[in-house]
Formats: C-alpha cells, structure tokens, sequence
C-alpha cells in the first residue's frame, strides 16, 4: 500500500469541496495511506468568509440552500455522506442575535465562515485513521514539478513536496495596489483618493469622514457592502415604521454618498424563497441533452442557438405564474399544453390569446427598464427610479414562484447548468462568447442574482435621508479634469448633475485574468509552463485551461494529470464557478470535486483511465496514464 501525499491549495469552500470529497471515498475504500496538506493564508475553510468581519455584510444565498456536504441527488461524484447545511448548523448553534431562524433567511458573511471553519473541522473528525489532514496557514507562493512527476511546493518557511494537487485559490487579488495613484491626461496630480479594491471594507474604508463626498462606481453586490459600512458601520440604524417603511436614522458620521452605473440601476431584488431547499425550475425548452447534441456538430452562437430556448422557459415561467393566479385552472392548463408543444410563432399567437398586452413578458424590458419618458428630465427619472425600486419590492415580496417577473427571472438561476452546457470549454464562437460576457451576463446578474430585498429597501430609506444620491441615470461617469484636481461624477443625460469627489470606490469586482493577479504561486505556473490561459480563439475570457477532467493544461497542451484546478481559476473555460453548494440539486461544485478526486484515486489504484475529451484540436494527452507505481513514485 503506497504513502500517497496530496496537497489542496486554497482551503476555502471550493477546497473543502475536495476534502469532503476525498474522506467520503476513503471512509468506504481504503486507496492509500494519505497526507493531505491544505494551504492558506485564512483559518480553514473560510475562504474570504472572514468570521470575525461586520454583521451587516450579508451572504447572497438563503441559508437553507447553502451546503458543503453530498446528498442522494448528487451523481457520478462518488459515495454520498450528509452533513448538516448552513441553515441546520445555526439551528444546532443558536446565536442570541435572532429570535427565530429561519431557511429562507440571509444570515450574515461571518456567521458563514464559521459554519465554514466548523465544516472544516467536522471533515477532519469524519476522516479514518489512515488520512493525515495537515492545515498550512500559510499562502503557497511557488509550486514546481519534479522529474518523478511530483510536486514541490514552497511556502514563506517550508517546503513539502506532494505526489497530487488541487488548485482551489477561489478569489485571489489583481496586483497593484487597492489605493491607486492618478494623474491628469496632461499629468497633473488628481485629489481624489481612488480605491480600486474595497475589501475588507473596514479598513479600506476606514480613512473617510463625514465631510467627504464619495462615489461609489457599480451598482452591484459590492455597492451594498460599502453602503453598509458607509451607514451603519459608522453608526446609523435602520427602523421599520408600523406602516413597513423602511427609515435610515442619521448617525452624523456618514459622508454624502454618490452611486451610479452602466445601466443608471441597482441589481434587483431576491424574490421571497417558494421553493425550499431544492425546488428549481425544470426545462421545457433549454435540455442539456439538446445543446451538447447542437455542440457535438458545431461551435453555437449564443444569440442564435441558445437564448430562444432559454426566453422560451423564462416566458413558459412566466405565464404559467400569470395565469395560476390571473386564469381559471382549465385556460391554465390549456395554455400550458399548447405552449410546450407550439413553435416560436405559435407560442407568440397563444400569447396574444390568453395574455393582455400590458401583462406580458417582455425581455427588451428586462434588459433595460428605463423608458423614454422617465429620461425627460432628472425629475421625473428621479421619480420613476424610486417608483421602479417599490414595485421591484413588491414584486420580490410576492415570492418566485408567485409573482411572474421573479419566477421568470429565477430561470436564470435554476438553468445555470444548462447554459454550462452551451458555455463551458469553448462552446460558443469567439464572438458569441464575447457578446455573452459583456452584454447577456450584466444583465442576467442585475435580474437574477442581486441582494436580498432588505438591501433595495434600505438604499430607498438612505435616498430618503439625504445620505445617498443614487438617481444620476444611465451612463454616469467619472472624468477627471487635464488640470487635475478632484475626478468628478457626472451624469450623461444631465451634464449640469456633477460633483467633485474626495473618493472613488470601484465597486465593479470583475474577475481578473491570472497573468494580472498578484499572487507569485500563479504567476510561477505560467512562466514555468505548467498551466496556459484558457483562450476561446483569440478572445481571453479569463481564467487558466482545464481539460474535462479538470486536469491543468500545460503550455504546450498537454494535460497535467497529477494536477487539477476547481472553481474562480478556471472561470473562463468554466462558466460561473462563484457559487456555493446547494443541496438536493445535483451540485456542479460537489460534482466537479468529485471527479476530479474520483481521477486522483483511479490513478493511485493503477487503473487505465481513458483519454480527457479533446477541447481544441492542438491540444494533447500524451502524459503517462497507466499503474500509479510507474508515473508518481512514493515520496520519501
């Protein structure tokens, strides 16, 4: 029985995924006398959930669908063992901050990262004796291969060389500095304090005062983050009236806060949870099985191949939530028999049968709400926004199953493997790939995945109060004069609407490519050669290659078969990777975990793998794939 070591960088949610993994199938079989070292710089588990962080930064996802354990729904991934998700770890770890706790609650980031670090430790008391789990708290800062195929890895003050390796870095940092330095276009010094990275928020932010004006770039989850630490971080408090406003009252810390973006909008919305833990939305139109069979002919183009059949189930969604409360059952249930079964046009013509015109489902207004009218003046945009934000509320209360704009808009949540299905590996043409991340993906995150509806209410109470100016329109943007000087804010539909700024806050966290990240362990993989960016044609949508196996692919194409990557790393071959497990839906992160770890054992059992499926024609296999004892000796 040889004495295998395994190291899994990045000890966050997306590696205890492979942890989790790795005893469930070493608690049923015995592989090898196993150490598995877990690198990172956090206590265990917590990833950037940091425990000791604000209460009032929440998690996106109610408690009662968050998990890192396996389940029955789970397949091809390997045995299954069951642990309690978030929600059933607070119940079991009460807090006196709540009266009740409840699933389709969001809890705060740092009560989640103790539920991480208890996952963690809850791992290590499930695994057998023959697994040795070592935590290295620590940043692995260079990784090398050795001619036996093994791996040495060098921390700040040791080194470890391992036989197998997981790269799960989740969120890493672009290098440069979170405070930048600015000049002028004739290079004159601007005033203006520019913090391009706003985490951890307390400190980052903590040099603001109440005499400042601050822009915040980005109206998304970031946005809510500073605002919060802006607000009641400084001391304020929200109230809810006996009526159910919501009221900001003062501290007198707050500084005057500007927010805008692209669109001139916030995220909308999470809807009231109707469906549990596992309930989704099941296709009608958009089948995983008929994109992989388009795929299997020829590269798709999004526009063309995919969204009809997606519109198709947003629409089907969205009426079939109109018509249970709008028609009687017998209309319902016709409608629905004959939109499933109908063509594009026939499905348009049943429309106009059963749904009045101004009921129906529209994704031109999805993509951009804002009509004509309300960009007259700044008046009447300044009423139609607050207009928008209630009626977003109370179409949120409703529920996503009820109210027909959030179910619909919940599809884009529930059918995320399936457009994994068209997206991931090159799926798409260079160009349709490029559209989707630029055009479809901002506004599938503004309508699917914004904040929990507190957050709309208190952005409503904080304009309300005179702290937040968040009305400036579509297009606002930050220009800094030749002269240099204070960067100013200013509208694009009203040029009179501008203010100078003591501090901009870039709020739109994008993912960066590897060859710009700070961290020297990914830098070092690439000049070695050990991983390649992933490139869809010359288009580089982010991330490093992986092949189907999730195995690294090297510079020259091969793939690296004692090496895998899993989640933010590969975003780009893979399509959002920055989501947590969600029990009793089949989860990717536990899937691809699964068989990632499923291939590591089959390598040390000796047995004959197949070949990973090709995802570019020059790319190739040609490692050493037989017994275990012939490529990766036992380390002494």
């Amino acid at each position: 029985m040889p004495s295998i070591k395994v190291a899994i960088i990045g000890a966050g949610p997306r590696g205890l995924t492979v942890l989790e993994r790795l005893i469930a199938n070493e608690r049923e079989k015995k592989s090898a006398d196993l150490t598995v070292y877990l690198f990172d710089p956090n206590a265990p588990g917590v990833g950037c959930h940091d425990p000791d962080q604000s209460d009032y930064l929440l998690v996106n996802t109610v408690a009662g669908q968050i998990t890192l354990f396996s389940d029955a729904s789970v397949v091809g991934a390997g045995p299954v063992m069951e642990g309690p998700s978030f929600f059933h770890w607070l119940q079991k770890n009460p807090t006196r901050k709540f009266d009740t706790i409840s699933p389709d609650a969001y809890y705060s980031r740092g009560l989640f990262g103790r539920y991480l670090n208890w996952v963690y430790q809850h791992l290590c008391s499930l695994a057998p004796p023959h697994v040795n789990i070592q935590f290295i708290n620590s940043a692995v800062a260079r990784a090398e291969r050795l001619p036996n195929y093994s791996w040495s890895l060098a921390t700040e003050n040791a080194s470890y060389q391992t036989n197998f390796l997981f790269l799960t870095t989740g969120h890493t940092k672009p290098a440069g500095l979170a405070t930048q330095a600015v000049t002028s276009s004739n290079g004159f010094p601007c005033e203006t304090t520019v913090v391009s990275d706003p985490y951890p928020a307390r400190e980052r932010l903590s040099f603001v005062t109440a005499d400042m004006t601050i822009g915040i770039e980005g109206m998304g989850l970031t946005t809510f983050d500073v605002l919060s630490e802006l607000t009641v971080g400084r001391g304020g408090r929200f109230v809810t009236e006996a009526s159910g406003a919501m009221r900001y009252v003062r501290s007198g810390n707050e500084p005057r806060i500007i927010t805008f973006s692209r669109s001139g909008l916030p995220l909308t919305a999470r809807a009231s949870n109707q469906k549990g833990v596992s309930l989704q939305y099941k296709p009608r139109f958009l089948f995983a099985e008929k994109v992989r069979a388009m795929r299997a002919v020829r590269k798709l183009d999004f526009v063309a191949d995919v969204f009809p059949l997606l519109l198709a189930d947003m629409e089907f969604a969205y009426y079939e939530a109109y018509l249970r409360q709008n028609g009687d059952p017998v209309q319902t249930m016709l409608f629905i028999n004959q939109f499933v079964c109908a063509d594009a046009g026939e499905r348009q013509r049943l429309v106009r049968q059963y749904i009045p015109e101004r009921d129906r489902f529209s994704w031109a207004r999805q993509a951009d709400p804002v009509p004509d009218a309300a960009l007259e003046n700044r008046d009447t945009f300044a009423h139609w926004f607050r207009t928008h934000l209630n009626e977003d509320l109370a179409e949120a209360k409703r529920g996503n199953l009820d109210s027909p704009m959030k179910a619909a808009s919940d599809v884009l949540r529930d059918l995320r493997d399936n457009l994994r299905a068209a997206i991931d590996h090159a799926g798409l043409t260079e160009a349709s790939h490029r559209w989707l991340l630029s055009e479809f993906l901002p506004v599938m995150n503004r309508i699917a995945v914004g904040p929990p509806a507190s957050r709309i209410a208190e952005m409503l109470a904080l304009m309300e109060a005179g702290v937040l100016s968040a009305d400036w329109g579509p297009g606002t943007r930050c220009v800094l004069p030749p002269e240099g000087g204070h960067i100013r804010v200013s509208s694009a539909k009203w040029p009179e609407l501008s203010a100078p700024l003591h501090a901009l806050i870039k709020a739109r966290i994008s993912l960066h490519s590897p060859k710009d990240d700070a961290s020297p362990l990914l830098q070092g993989l690439l000049a070695g050669g050990h991983v390649r960016l992933f490139q869809n044609g010359e288009f580089h949508p982010g991330g490093i290659e992986i092949d189907g196996n999730f195995n690294w692919v090297s510079k020259t194409g091969q793939a690296v078969s004692n090496a895998w990557a899993l989640g933010i790393p590969t975003e780009g071959v893979k399509f959002y990777t920055f989501v947590v497990p969600r029990g009793g839906v089949n989860s990717t992160a536990i899937v691809d975990a699964g068989r990632a770890v499923g291939r590591m054992l089959a390598l040390i059992d000796g047995r004959t793998l197949p070949a990973a499926p090709a995802i570019a024609p020059e790319t190739t296999y040609d490692e050493p794939s037989s017994a275990f004892a012939t490529i990766y000796g036992a380390l002494p």
